[in-house]
């Protein structure tokens, strides 16, 4: 994943995502909060709203899902079953 977070930094998002696509989705998830504490921060209100809709037990099956479908793909990878 260190690899997908280095292209998600530089910008390059399709990079990330081929190296490593659970790591594109949780340097994505870590941008939105950097922002949300950086808003937090200047304005002096909370985001957590927003959060809170994101962070349910829907989201995390479905983060859950996306985890191993991302674990399946790199290991489809390594084994050459995919180019």
């Amino acid at each position: 994943m260190t690899t997908s977070f280095a292209h998600a930094a530089k910008g390059d998002l399709l990079a990330s995502f081929a190296a490593q696509p659970m790591g594109c989705v949780l340097a994505i998830l870590t941008g939105m909060v950097l922002v949300g504490s950086l808003w937090t921060l200047v304005t002096g209100r909370t985001v957590w709203p927003v959060y809170e809709r994101l962070w349910n037990a829907r989201g995390l099956w479905l983060l859950g899902l996306a985890a191993l479908l991302a674990w399946g793909y790199k290991i489809a990878l390594m084994r050459e079953w995919m180019e």
